[in-house]
């Protein structure tokens, strides 16, 4: 799989487990300072994850294995995190 679309990817999930809890807890009725941080950096994670993987040329994207590879596993922990945090 392209390299670009990997790493784009890992960076949706983190994204993605900082946006839902926090909108999660918006629907609840809390609201809070870092409620609302934690939701509009989870949505800009995503939304630049997505214009990234659009964009961007994946020919010239140039990231290390070791960096990939780290990328996706603090993306497995960041769900990890949060499905602890909901149960």
């Amino acid at each position: 799989m392209n390299r670009l679309y990997m790493y784009n990817s890992a960076i949706a999930v983190i994204g993605l487990c900082l946006f839902v809890p926090a909108v999660v807890s918006i629907a609840a009725g809390e609201y809070s300072i870092p409620i609302l941080l934690l939701t509009v950096g989870g949505g800009g994670m995503v939304s630049g994850a997505i214009y990234r993987s659009l964009r961007d040329d994946h020919e010239e994207f140039n990231i290390s294995v070791g960096w990939l590879l780290l990328m996706i596993g603090l993306a497995c922990l960041s769900v990890f995190g949060t499905v602890l945090s909901t149960l």
